[in-house]
C-alpha cells in the first residue's frame, strides 16, 4: 500500500486570504536602484497610495491605482541615485517618500505595457504613504475625481489578488512609519531596499552623526518584522469535540478558535499549550501545525495549530479570565456552523440561522476548524 500524501491527510493547501497573489515580490531586485528606477518611472507602473494605512478607492470601493506622472511632482525620481549615494547624501530636512516596491505581476507580462527588469518582465506595483501634509494637494485632486482613502475595518470582500497586495503594502508601510527614527541612537532613518530596510545614515546633510551600532553588522531592527500568533483549535482526548471561545466584547453566540502571541523563547507547540491553558485551563499534549496566514493589522502572522487534550485535561477553568465564555462543541455542530453560520462578527447574524456563529472562510480560524473536521469527522 502506497504511503499517504500530505494532501490526503490534510486536504488541499490553504491558499490563505491576504496571501499568494499574482504580484511576485522578487526581493533580490530591491537592492538594485537602477532597476527600481526603471520600474518606478515606467508607464505601466501602478501605485497604490495609502493615508493612515487606508488604500485609495474609487466610488465603487475598488482600489484605484495612480501612475508615476500622477505622482512625479510629489516623489520625483526616488531611485535615481544608487543606494550608497542616497545614504551618503541623506538630508533629513528634505522629503523622502515612504515608498514600497511590491514586485512584478509576471502574469501581466504579455500586455505590451510591461517593463523588463533583468530576466523578469511584468507590471510593477508600488505602495506609497501619503498621510503627511506634503500630499494634501494630491488628495484634494483625487477627492475631486471621486477617489478617497476610505477607512475600513477589516477588508474581507477583496479579490484574492487585491487582498495579497493590501497585506504586503499595509504591513510594510506601517513598519516604515513606525521606524522613522533609529531604535539604537534616535537619529532619523532612511528607507532603502525598495522600502524593505531602514538604515541609520552616518551624517545629516554632511554633518557627521555620533556612532551607531546599527551601521556595522546585521541587525533585526533594520528589516521588517512580523508578530507570530498561534490560532488554536483544542480537540478533546476522544477527538469528538472542539473547544471554542468568545471574547468579552464579542456578539452573543459568536465563537472562534483561541489565539495568542508567541512569546520570545517559545516554540509554536509550547505557545499553543500555554495559550490554551491560560485562556481556558485545558491541557494539550500533541500539537499539529495546520497552516498560516498573514494578518496586516498591522503585521501579524497567524499560525493555525490543532492540539489534542490529555485525558482528564478538558475541564474549563479560565485561569486568565480573558474570555467571556469557552465551550466544547460536537464536531457535527462545528460543521453545521461553518456551512450555515459563518460570517464576520461585525455583520448581522445570517437570517434564519440560530446556532453558534463562527468566522468566515477568509479567516484562519475557519480554515483551521475545517482542517480538524477533515481529520476527525468522517
Amino acid at each position: 500500500m502506497a504511503p499517504l500524501t500530505l494532501t490526503e491527510i490534510f486536504g488541499n493547501g490553504n491558499n490563505a486570504y491576504f496571501s499568494n497573489g499574482n504580484v511576485d515580490r522578487l526581493a533580490f531586485l530591491r537592492i538594485q536602484n537602477d532597476l527600481l528606477d526603471q520600474a518606478s518611472t515606467h508607464p505601466s507602473a501602478k501605485y497604490l497610495t495609502f493615508e493612515e494605512l487606508n488604500a485609495l478607492r474609487d466610488e465603487s470601493g475598488r482600489f484605484s491605482y495612480l501612475s508615476h506622472p500622477d505622482l512625479q511632482d510629489y516623489i520625483g525620481q526616488p531611485y535615481a541615485k544608487d543606494e550608497k549615494t542616497q545614504v551618503q547624501d541623506f538630508d533629513p530636512s528634505e522629503h523622502h517618500p515612504t515608498l514600497v516596491f511590491l514586485g512584478l505581476d509576471l502574469e501581466d507580462s504579455g500586455t505590451g505595457q510591461a517593463v523588463q527588469l533583468g530576466a523578469y518582465r511584468g507590471v510593477p506595483y508600488f505602495a506609497l504613504d501619503v498621510s503627511s501634509s506634503h500630499y494634501d494637494s494630491l488628495k484634494t485632486k483625487l477627492a475631486e475625481r471621486g477617489k478617497k482613502h476610505t477607512p475600513t475595518r477589516v477588508d474581507l470582500q477583496l479579490s484574492h489578488n487585491d487582498s495579497a497586495i493590501l497585506s504586503h503594502a499595509r504591513s510594510v508601510l506601517d513598519w516604515n512609519v513606525r521606524n522613522r527614527f533609529c531604535s539604537a541612537c534616535g537619529g532619523p532613518t532612511l528607507s532603502t531596499h525598495g522600502g524593505a530596510k531602514v538604515v541609520c545614515p552616518p551624517a545629516d546633510a554632511g554633518v557627521k552623526r555620533k556612532n551607531c551600532p546599527t551601521r556595522t553588522g546585521l541587525h533585526n531592527q533594520a528589516f521588517g518584522r512580523t508578530d507570530p500568533t498561534v490560532v488554536i483549535a483544542p480537540i478533546s482526548a476522544d477527538a469528538k469535540r472542539i473547544l471554542l471561545g468568545r471574547g468579552k466584547r464579542w456578539p452573543e453566540n459568536y465563537f472562534s478558535a483561541l489565539s495568542g502571541f508567541v512569546e520570545p523563547g517559545e516554540s509554536l507547540e509550547v505557545a499553543t499549550r500555554r495559550e490554551a491553558f491560560e485562556e481556558t485551563g485545558v491541557r494539550i499534549d500533541r500539537v499539529q501545525i495546520h497552516s498560516s496566514q498573514p494578518w496586516p493589522y498591522p503585521s501579524t502572522l497567524l499560525i493555525g495549530a490543532m492540539g489534542q487534550c490529555v485525558p482528564g485535561g478538558e475541564d474549563i477553568t479560565y485561569p486568565e479570565s480573558e474570555l467571556e465564555e469557552a465551550k466544547w462543541f460536537e464536531l457535527a455542530e462545528i460543521e453545521h456552523a461553518l456551512n450555515n453560520g459563518a460570517n464576520a462578527m461585525w455583520e448581522p447574524p445570517i437570517k434564519g440561522y440560530v446556532g453558534p456563529r463562527v468566522p468566515p472562510p477568509q479567516l484562519m480560524a475557519h480554515q483551521l476548524l475545517r482542517g480538524v473536521l477533515r481529520l476527525f469527522h468522517k
